[in-house]
């Protein structure tokens, strides 16, 4: 796994990017990596505004973009005198996930931060954070609440496909020191085709042994290749869901 070089955090300084910033920051300094404060400025938002206030103030204040800008350049500079680490400002105008698409594809980010909502007491994704996840290549990370206390334990939600090994090594890179758990919900149902879910139920209840048998094998073998391979504790668990399918009548 590369190391982590560049950690990109997409703030609008509302509270749920600032809980996003704080964990940046603290990974940041953890990997003594450089930091990016990303920020695209909505156009739209932008024209509503100016319609609210006074066309005299608009006159002798300085635009809201051009604030934003500098609120972004000062947090920057604030945040490198704190923390010896290299952090820059990336200011942009336009949509917020095609603006950070852009920014990480010109610059190799190792892992985007951003919060789940600009209010972090709202349940789900945003929009914005839904769009980033489903179109970047690389590592994203959604906070949800603010506090960045190292993470003492991380679950893996593993698939047992051929990426799998890469979703491990990513984690336990990025977060060392905190326990890791494999976890794999196995659904017979989903690995069985039509003419199998016709079958009596001694046969299924066979089938079932004998898919939580290769998972659980399976998945011990990623774990331990990945404790050698980072001399790291990592700790398994096969779920079995039983479905519409699966139940007997």
């Amino acid at each position: 796994m590369k190391n982590i070089h560049i950690i990109a955090v997409a703030t609008d300084l509302s509270p749920g990017s600032n809980a996003a910033l704080d964990r940046a920051v603290q990974l940041a300094v953890a990997h003594r990596a450089s930091l990016r404060l990303l920020h695209a400025f909505d156009v739209s938002a932008g024209h509503s505004l100016q319609g609210v206030f006074d066309p005299h103030r608009l006159r002798t204040t300085a635009p809201p973009d051009v604030q934003m800008r500098q609120q972004l350049i000062e947090r920057a500079d604030s945040l490198a005198k704190q923390t010896g680490l290299r952090v820059e400002a990336g200011f942009s105008v336009g949509n917020a996930d095609n603006a950070i698409s852009t920014y990480v594809a010109a610059h190799d980010v190792s892992l985007v931060v951003m919060g789940s909502r600009a209010e972090p007491a709202m349940a789900g994704l945003g929009g914005t954070a839904s769009k980033v996840l489903r179109s970047l290549a690389c590592p994203v990370l959604i906070v949800r609440s603010g506090g960045a206390q190292p993470y003492e334990k991380v679950l893996l939600a593993i698939d047992l496909r051929e990426d799998s090994a890469r979703v491990v090594a990513r984690a336990l890179g990025l977060f060392p020191a905190a326990g890791h758990y494999l976890f794999h919900a196995l659904d017979p149902a989903l690995d069985r085709d039509d003419g199998m879910r016709a079958a009596v139920n001694a046969q299924m209840d066979v089938q079932h042994e004998t898919l939580y048998a290769s998972a659980a094998r399976q998945l011990g073998q990623l774990a331990r290749e990945a404790m050698v391979r980072f001399d790291h504790q990592v700790l398994t668990e096969v779920v079995v869901l039983i479905s519409l399918f699966s139940a007997r009548p």
